[in-house]
């Protein structure tokens, strides 16, 4: 097939006579190249279309991701809004919820129970209030695992990589020490984790 600029498209086939002498004959391919054109357009997209889900699925597998899985991932953040007085072996209960997927972050009580198996990051950091003293552990059932310190305004952050398994419970807790003592609040302190793996 050939044209050139401002001419219809044409091809040319070499015919033989009766005499069997060499003849030419143009056609117009006008017609068969829309054809054509509307028929590879259609085997495109119906080809890409086939595809595209096939390779957006391998791409998914390929880098570990399960759609929707993020949505079930356990998380939390929650903050201590006020200042509070502690008693001995009292559980601080932070108020404020700021990330809560999954609901397993109980702000009534300060627990964080495992609504699965798996490997959890937990952290808190806890800021004394003025002149005092604040000591916290973190506990894990009924289990101490860490402890955390602060005086005059100064903090204590813990953080760990914990095995829990489902309906374990994690929770801060003030140690005592003879007495209350005082955390504060206005978001300075916190507590918050989220399943690494299952």
């Amino acid at each position: 097939m050939k044209y050139g600029k401002g001419q219809k498209p044409s091809a040319e086939l070499p015919l033989l006579n009766n005499q069997n002498m060499p003849l030419v004959a143009l056609f117009d391919t006008t017609k068969l190249n829309e054809v054509l054109k509307i028929a590879i357009k259609k085997t495109v997209e119906e080809t890409m279309n086939e595809m595209i889900p096939r390779i957006k699925q391998a791409v998914l597998a390929d880098i570990g991701y399960e759609p929707g899985r993020e949505k079930e991932r356990p998380a939390f953040t929650a903050s201590l809004t006020h200042i509070r007085s502690l008693g001995g072996h009292e559980v601080v209960i932070f108020d404020k919820i700021w990330l809560n997927t999954g609901g397993a972050y109980d702000n009534d009580t300060g627990v964080f129970t495992a609504p699965k198996t798996g490997l959890y990051s937990i952290s808190t950091t806890v800021m004394s209030y003025h002149a005092m003293y604040l000591h916290c552990d973190l506990w894990k059932n009924n289990e101490k695992l860490v402890r955390a310190f602060g005086t005059k305004y100064s903090t204590g952050t813990l953080n760990v990589v914990v095995a829990l398994k489902k309906s374990d419970t994690v929770y801060v807790k003030h140690i005592g020490h003879g007495g209350s003592e005082k955390i504060y609040g206005d978001q300075r302190s916190t507590f918050s984790g989220y399943l690494i793996t299952e």
